[in-house]
């Protein structure tokens, strides 16, 4: 049975074990690759890697079970690579083609890391595949259809993986769905309208499940939204960026006090104290990036942020202050001239005592006939 290195992941970070290895993976949309990098410490980033995608990677997740995925816009396909988690290289190992014309832009995996799913702006749809090990790597499992002219931007999941959103775009909502454990699809909750809004883009759900964070590019506004016992959603607050700022890239913390925001007009990244109590906002600084900041990540350690620059190919590298919350540029590292850079992900691995730790302590679990691992 295959396991998902999150839990090893989090023995690793909380016995302190020096063998954990952090890796960074861009998205180069006009060059078509895949920058590998390897965190070598103190945020400095090391490149080990220039990969080829089918064309236009737009967006790229990082899977709990040792594989990074790319929605590939230009080629209308979902990719997988096995990541060597000694070097962090990559292999591919699967391509998919979604439907013609389906200009995949964004992509994201279930929590566990079973199924893969994949927002088509192009013809509105939410393509799904199950994730193997194995020959066939991405198995077809469905598509999701949003409404005709919708532009799905982004998906999400809640922590425990029972509900899922999907940024629309063209229509201003939010798909809302329900998902059955160990299952891929998606059954509609119903979809919730922004009041008033004009493009959601990037999505994020804090660790406790509570809030889903929505930022609207072209309102200038990050949506604060309540999530319902039922997985439903309604508005709790509505903070306004300055103007022009088009908000797109959301990222909260592990501990769930902090979200951050790239604002890919003004050049910066916004920094919020999330209300452990309700949820809301309160602004506690910025910081500059480089040009056109389209996407961020954090390391699972929270030691740093990670923000590409579209605008002229660079990695902005910041420390984060956990108590605080504010981000310390700690240098930029330049990607391939006119990479075009549009996604980011990090990915951290145990280090062989802690998988050796991690898969002793399974084999116990597994003796015991009535004990059994919930599906993700």
């Amino acid at each position: 049975m295959d396991r998902p290195w999150g839990a090893a992941l989090w023995l690793c970070l909380v016995g302190g074990l020096a063998q954990a290895r952090t890796f960074v993976y861009v998205a180069n949309y006009n060059t078509s690759t895949i920058g590998v990098y390897a965190e070598r410490g103190h945020g400095h980033l090391v490149a080990s890697q220039s990969v080829p995608t089918p064309g236009g990677p737009e967006s790229i997740a990082a899977d709990a079970r040792g594989y990074v995925i790319t929605a590939d816009s230009l080629a209308h396909a979902v990719s997988a690579y096995r990541v060597d988690p000694a070097s962090g290289r990559l292999t591919r190992v699967a391509v998919r083609f979604e439907r013609p014309n389906a200009n995949p832009f964004s992509v994201a995996t279930s929590p566990g890391g079973r199924f893969v799913y994949v927002a088509n702006s192009g013809d509105s749809t939410v393509g799904i595949y199950r994730l193997h090990r194995g020959p066939q790597v991405l198995v077809p499992a469905g598509h999701v259809h949003e409404a005709a002219g919708a532009s799905p931007y982004s998906i999400t999941f809640a922590p425990n993986g029972r509900t899922a959103y999907v940024a629309n775009f063209g229509n201003a909502t939010i798909g809302m769905y329900r998902r059955r454990p160990g299952h891929a699809a998606l059954a509609p909750l119903g979809i919730f309208h922004e009041p008033p809004g004009d493009g959601p883009y990037g999505l994020a759900v804090g660790p406790d499940g509570r809030f889903l964070y929505v930022a609207d590019f072209r309102t200038n506004v990050i949506l604060v939204l309540a999530i319902g016992p039922q997985g439903r959603l309604s508005l709790k607050d509505r903070v306004t960026e300055p103007f022009d700022h088009h908000p797109d890239s959301l990222t909260i913390d592990p501990s769930g006090r902090y979200l951050f925001v790239a604002n890919t007009s003004a050049n910066d990244i916004s920094i919020f104290r999330i209300d452990q109590a309700d949820g809301r906002l309160t602004h506690v600084g910025h910081v500059p990036t480089e040009g056109y900041p389209f996407s961020l990540t954090l390391d699972s350690a929270a030691r740093f942020v990670f923000a590409v620059n579209y605008g002229n190919s660079t990695i902005s590298r910041y420390r984060l202050d956990r108590h605080s919350g504010l981000l310390a540029a700690i240098g930029t590292t330049p990607e391939a001239t006119d990479a075009d850079p549009y996604g980011i992900t990090a990915l951290t691995v145990p280090g062989p005592a802690a998988r050796r730790s991690h898969k002793t302590a399974g084999s116990h679990a597994q003796s015991g006939r009535d004990q059994k691992r919930a599906a993700p």
